[in-house]
């Protein structure tokens, strides 16, 4: 029986290839039905929060429905068309991290034993050290993936040629590392030969990302220093002033509102002040997550992932919040 939770994990897998190989697409053929995932995939829940993700994928598997199972799997090869077509570099990028944060999320749960197939998947060259129980490549294997500034070679590691992966969070950092720039490597689609439905799709999504990055560089270049509070959209409003009630609010909230603080002007102090009201408050977690939300410079929700995440409490008639916040600046 086909092992469908690992194809939804590893959609890219050269098992996934097969499984999809073997049953002979043709473009033509492909149901609007996967198209509209494609395209919902493409415009909200590549900017989600992947962990959010685990238990909706993870329920069509255990359904065991070939058919559910199969549509999501063709998002990923179906997606790699339509940015191949879009052609636009920032959107190519957010999809290749996707990815790689959800390989990291979901490897990191898995006994290393049990990823042997997707670690030669992603890197043939990676050899293993039954000796040492290390897994090593040679260091001009290495150079010759080009990783680039993503990946920081350490030389410390550096025996007899090879470089060796002290610990299973080093090789699975190097593998992330490797299948992004695979990701990003997208082979030219010739646009004549694509179905008019692929064209439309792609259009769709092309028009979404510009508008919402549009929004975000208007933001930008009228908008300087800390935001008011009182100047907040109102789906971070209440995000904001349920958190300082003391109001719980679900890791997906705490997110996007952290996101939204970061990027509306808010220090790392600031926002770890606005966390201490939360009841479960932890310091060191929050710390963490904080400094990476600022160092990755993460991009605030559009409407449409605000609305899939129940985080919507007012139809302000924009796409993004930060809409708001040019209307305000004219107004």
């Amino acid at each position: 029986m086909q092992d469908y939770n690992y194809l939804l994990r590893f959609p890219f897998s050269n098992q996934a290839k097969e499984y999809i190989s073997n049953k002979r697409i043709d473009l033509l053929s492909v149901d609007y039905k996967i198209l509209e995932k494609v395209k919902k995939f493409l415009i909200t829940e590549i900017n989600q929060d992947y962990k959010t993700l685990e238990k909706y994928w993870f329920n069509i598997s255990k359904n065991d429905d070939e058919i559910i199972a199969y549509s999501y799997v063709m998002i990923y090869p179906l997606s790699k068309i339509i940015l191949s077509i879009i052609d636009n570099t920032p959107l190519t990028q957010s999809f290749a991290n996707y990815y790689q944060k959800r390989f990291l999320y979901f490897s990191k749960k898995e006994d290393i034993d049990n990823l042997k197939e997707i670690i030669k998947d992603i890197c043939p060259q990676l050899s293993y050290n039954q000796e040492k129980e290390q897994y090593f490549i040679s260091l001009i294997d290495l150079l010759t993936l080009d990783l680039g500034e993503d990946y920081k070679l350490q030389y410390t590691n550096l025996k007899e040629g090879n470089i060796f992966f002290p610990n299973k969070d080093a090789l699975l950092e190097f593998l992330s590392v490797a299948l992004k720039k695979r990701i990003l490597r997208t082979t030219e689609v010739n646009k004549k030969e694509v179905p008019k439905s692929f064209l439309e799709v792609s259009e769709i999504v092309r028009k979404h990302f510009l508008s919402t990055q549009k929004a975000r560089e208007d933001f930008e270049n009228r908008f300087s220093g800390k935001l008011s509070n009182s100047s907040f959209p109102p789906c971070f409003d209440k995000l904001y002033n349920d958190l300082l009630s003391g109001k719980k609010l679900s890791h997906i909230a705490n997110y996007h509102l952290a996101v939204f603080l970061a990027g509306v002007g808010y220090s790392y102090d600031d926002i770890i002040n606005v966390y201490k009201h939360a009841p479960n408050f932890d310091e060191r977690i929050s710390s963490y997550q904080v400094k990476k939300i600022i160092e990755k410079k993460y991009s605030i929700g559009n409407c449409e992932t605000l609305k899939s995440n129940d985080l919507c409490v007012k139809d302000c008639k924009v796409k993004h919040p930060l809409q708001l916040l040019k209307k305000q600046k004219n107004d």
